[in-house]
């Protein structure tokens, strides 16, 4: 698609519902963010995704449809992404501060290979 057909769709579909694109942007964003991550996992291991999924115990299209974004894996199947490429992946929360201050309070929970 190129930008001249994107502002186009733009035009022709305005932004009717602010909070709901802002709450549709956020859920994308996180697949995206979670696609990469799976992606980059997975071959940075050197595997294809049918043996990724042999080794999670699940199919060769749930891994395709988390790296194309397509549905977000539960924090079981990150567990067992984690353990299937032998990292350890982290779950931070953490208030947002737009300063980008280290004082806001977070936790941390740390899960896949120990």
């Amino acid at each position: 698609m190129t930008w001249k057909k994107l502002d186009q769709i733009r035009r022709e579909n305005p932004i009717t519902d602010q909070e709901e694109y802002d709450k549709s942007y956020a859920e994308a964003s996180l697949a995206f963010e979670l696609a990469r991550l799976v992606y980059g996992l997975r071959t940075d291991a050197g595997l294809t995704q049918t043996e990724l999924a042999k080794r999670m115990g699940t199919t060769q299209s749930s891994v395709a449809r988390w790296e194309s974004g397509g549905s977000l894996p539960t924090i079981d199947l990150l567990d067992r992404l984690g353990q299937a490429v032998g990292v350890r992946l982290e779950l931070v929360a953490s208030q947002h501060d737009p300063t980008g201050s280290k004082d806001s309070p977070s936790g941390a929970v740390a899960f896949g290979a120990r």
